[in-house]
């Protein structure tokens, strides 16, 4: 038992010798000692966001994602929508004037909001039904609070609609395109009416109050009793 305690006791001190031999840098020639946290600079490959792009560049969804993930994406991309543009020369897409750095930015403004939007859409959803069978109803209780939450979400994402039509209006003002992937389709698309998002979440909402006066009516029933 006393070998085998000291044989420990002898890996443990060769080993805090060799550990410390390892972290025990020098440079420039000048035998001056630093440690090793000093020797990598802290800040090194770190990132800093501050301007809209850095924001809206955040935003991303897994093929799986669950509320944490869309509230995520909301804080910075309501961020974004508070700071500042890059520099032309830094813009996500070939800026020669003035007039398509103001469209880029309306562009990229419309976008923005649409992303918000969807966003709420999509934490509405997570707390709704699409089919509301009779079975169901054993847990009224839950989904009256349930559909409550989702429709505060779907009414959250309506001004963030009517935002992203004004800049696409704005925008359509422009009669040249920048390269900014499907943003000008998107643009084409709200301004002749292809795409309102107006229209579907009333439809959603819509949907949802009957399902809301179902569990209503069966909870006054159950009340009544």
């Amino acid at each position: 038992m006393k070998k085998i305690l000291v044989f420990s006791a002898l890996i443990i001190f060769t080993s805090s010798i060799f550990g410390k031999l390892r972290l025990d840098y020098y440079y420039d020639q000048s035998e001056m000692y630093t440690k090793f946290s000093d020797w990598i600079p802290k800040r090194l490959h770190q990132w800093n966001p501050q301007n809209v792009e850095d924001f809206f560049l955040l935003y991303s969804l897994k093929q799986l994602y669950g509320e944490e993930e869309l509230r995520r994406n909301i804080f910075f991309l309501k961020i974004a929508l508070e700071k500042r543009f890059r520099h032309p020369s830094q813009a996500l897409c070939k800026i020669e004037n003035k007039d398509q750095y103001h469209k880029y930015r309306l562009l990229m403004f419309m976008h923005i909001n649409l992303k918000i939007m969807r966003s709420y859409l999509r934490l509405g959803s997570l707390y709704d039904k699409r089919h509301l069978y009779f079975y169901n109803l054993d847990f009224a209780d839950e989904l009256k609070e349930s559909f409550e939450i989702a429709e505060g979400f779907y009414k959250e994402a309506l001004p963030y609609w009517q935002k992203a039509r004004e800049y696409a209006k704005e925008a359509d003002q422009y009669r040249f395109e920048l390269d900014l992937g499907t943003l000008e389709t998107i643009r084409y698309d709200i301004v002749t009416g292809e795409m309102d998002f107006g229209k579907y979440t009333a439809n959603h909402l819509e949907k949802l109050r009957e399902k809301q006066l179902t569990v209503k009516d069966f909870l006054a029933q159950m009340n009544g009793r």
